[in-house]
């Protein structure tokens, strides 16, 4: 029962995964369905083109600080013997964190860069 614990790891996995697909893959055109895509990478062309080099990297390291923070957490939890069910969803929660913090961050990144407020 306790391998569930795996399941903290999918948010952390993806974001690792997307990020290492969107540098070896930028996206060109500014389709709804293409590369990181938000209302502030979509302002003009020079936002589309920095948020997709920038991006990858943002996402990359916090795919890897989420991986280090749920392994860890994991563990707590395991030792704890805190029912599986539960750690599982705390996990999630703290997953789903970690990803909107990649969301916000790349976007202040592009904020920054622009200088907007």
């Amino acid at each position: 029962m306790q391998i569930l614990l795996i399941l903290n790891l999918i948010v952390p996995g993806v974001m690792l995964l997307v990020g290492g697909i969107l540098k070896w893959r930028p996206a060109v055109d500014m389709s709804r369905n293409n590369g990181y895509n938000t209302p502030v990478s979509r302002r003009s062309r020079e936002h589309w083109d920095y948020a997709q080099k920038a991006a990858p990297g943002v996402f990359i390291a916090w795919g890897v600080r989420g991986l280090i923070v749920e392994a860890l957490m994991s563990l707590v939890f395991l030792l704890a013997q805190i029912p599986v069910a539960s750690a599982v969803a705390i996990g999630e929660g703290i997953g789903f964190i970690f990803l909107i913090c990649g969301f916000c961050d790349t976007d202040r990144r592009i904020k920054n860069k622009f200088m907007e407020r």
